[in-house]
């Protein structure tokens, strides 16, 4: 169980209340930045129906749509987000510290995780600094605990 505690699926239960936020591709990318300033989010997985099409990400959003001069009430979700065959991500399996080297090494905060082509959910960077710390904080009272409070 311990081990489970550091992986991408102990964070997932955690957050198993919250919806999958998500748009289609033909919304408009001002719809998809208003649904993640109201979610206070910095990505959005794109679905069409069950099948996962893409991220949409605010990096996405300032790279292609305001650096290109774009309008974003006159633009969509589908000619600025990344497609799912160049998404990085991750499973339940994950441990964290692999969440967080694929991250680094691709410089994204944002991993949905996918399992036989199935969106279970997405977990972003700050989830799993959260995850991480949280599993520091219980070794470091366990070790307490062990020792007697002796080092």
């Amino acid at each position: 169980m311990l081990a489970d505690v550091f992986t991408v699926r102990a964070m997932l239960a955690e957050k198993k209340q919250q919806k999958l936020l998500q748009v289609s591709p033909d919304t408009s990318v001002i719809i998809a930045l208003d649904q993640m300033r109201e979610a206070k989010v910095g990505a959005l997985l794109v679905m069409e129906g069950e099948h996962f099409a893409g991220i949409f990400t605010e990096r996405d959003y300032a790279w292609k749509v305001e650096l290109e001069t774009k309008t974003a009430a006159r633009t969509t979700v589908a000619e600025n987000m990344t497609p799912a065959q160049e998404v990085i991500s991750c499973t339940r399996f994950t441990t964290l510290e692999e969440a967080l080297i694929r991250m680094d090494d691709h410089h994204i905060r944002h991993l949905p995780v996918i399992e036989e082509g199935k969106v279970l959910g997405m977990i972003s960077i700050r989830d799993v600094m959260h995850g991480i710390t949280r599993h520091q904080i219980f070794l470091a009272q366990h070790f307490m605990e062990s020792t007697g409070g002796r080092t």
